[in-house]
């Protein structure tokens, strides 16, 4: 019965994965404004100037601007592939109505914020060493986000289950 329910839970993974996808490849051109550049450039140019002031760090369209250097945020740089996995996993997941509500609000947040700290990084990783710009960007970059998505899943569903199995919800 549990390797059923598993079997379950990865089907219906990977449908709403690829819908996810697909329905973010379809309108990504339309939405590019709102989550490249207001959500992820913006916020992060003013995080850099948070941490660093004297980088003067300024936003022009999907650029940041620094003290001679120029990072472009690219539409798929932007976290979404992140925020699909935590999404689909937490809806393909058997719990409460309310927890995955709580699990999908939380978990975008959190791939949200890791998302701004890989642009940040790399912007820093950019600054002082360029050099290393493509591997963190490529190996180290990419993971984290989507290392992120899945550990939160992994810790949601645990709290969730004893929560559930406590309080008899489901």
């Amino acid at each position: 019965m549990k390797t059923k329910a598993q079997f379950r839970f990865i089907c219906i993974f990977f449908v709403l994965l690829i819908a996810g996808q697909g329905i973010y490849y379809l309108s990504k051109t339309r939405f590019e404004n709102l989550i490249v550049n207001r959500l992820n450039v913006g916020v992060s140019v003013k995080i850099i100037n948070l941490i660093s002031p004297q980088e003067h760090a300024v936003q022009k369209g999907k650029n940041i601007l620094g003290s001679n250097i120029s990072m472009t945020v690219a539409t798929g740089c932007d976290g979404m592939d992140g925020l699909i996995v935590v999404i689909a996993a937490i809806l393909a997941f058997p719990m409460a109505f309310l927890n995955r509500i709580k699990g999908m609000l939380l978990g975008i947040s959190v791939v949200y914020i890791t998302n701004l700290l890989r642009i940040v990084m790399l912007f820093f990783t950019l600054r002082f060493q360029s050099g290393w710009f493509d591997f963190m960007h490529i190996y180290i970059g990419q993971f984290i986000v989507i290392f992120t998505a899945g550990l939160f899943f992994l810790i949601w569903i645990n709290y969730t289950s004893k929560k559930e199995k406590l309080s008899g919800e489901q």
